[in-house]
């Protein structure tokens, strides 16, 4: 359920996010926006609300086999609500590494492809480390690699065999959160260079 969730927000955050700014620089709607008394902060509060809503209801609507789960054994508990806090926090960061690419394109094809390769590098990357463990790979390697990657910390959060025998967690979280607050100032400083008049 966990890999379920995770490939769900890596193949839906950057299709709905990547394409905020560069759409509207595309389609000419930015322009539109720079005429508004709007303020950076206001249009960047909208557009980003715009993307986590529908990822929100995507997120919600499997929660209920975590309720089962919860319900059938309540020891795992703890468990879920790790899972659930690695999911929240890749959400987070999936959506704003998504805006902050859109930011920097006028096009939003280049923007999607590029949103996608940046977060697959994150998701899918440290796991050929991994994939080398104990040779050539030694467990402190694996495990670095590893604490920068919200998928293999979901999965050591459940405690999926191969990945509980690495510490990622609070490292990990403290990657994530860290990165989204820097893709965030990134974000309002392009949101507001992009609304100054040309």
């Amino acid at each position: 359920m966990v890999f379920l969730q995770m490939a769900l927000l890596v193949v839906l955050a950057p299709s709905l996010a990547s394409g905020l700014i560069s759409g509207e620089r595309e389609t000419g709607g930015w322009q539109l926006l720079q005429t508004t008394p709007l303020r950076p902060g206001t249009i960047l509060r909208g557009k980003l609300l715009s993307v986590a809503w529908p990822l929100l209801l995507v997120l919600v609507s499997t929660l209920p086999g975590y309720v089962v789960v919860v319900a059938i054994q309540p020891e795992l508990a703890r468990q879920v609500a790790r899972v659930l806090a690695c999911l929240g926090l890749t959400a987070v960061f999936s959506v704003l590494l998504g805006a902050a690419v859109s930011s920097l394109f006028r096009r939003t094809a280049v923007a999607t492809t590029v949103a996608y390769a940046a977060l697959l590098a994150v998701c899918a990357g440290p796991l050929l480390v991994w994939l080398g463990r104990d040779a050539p790979f030694g467990h402190g390697t694996v495990e670095a690699a590893l604490t920068v990657d919200p998928l293999a910390a979901a999965l050591n959060a459940s405690g999926t065999p191969g990945f509980t025998r690495y510490d990622l967690l609070p490292a990990n979280w403290w990657f994530l959160g860290g990165a989204g607050l820097a893709l965030l100032a990134f974000l309002y400083y392009r949101t507001w260079q992009l609304t100054r008049p040309q």
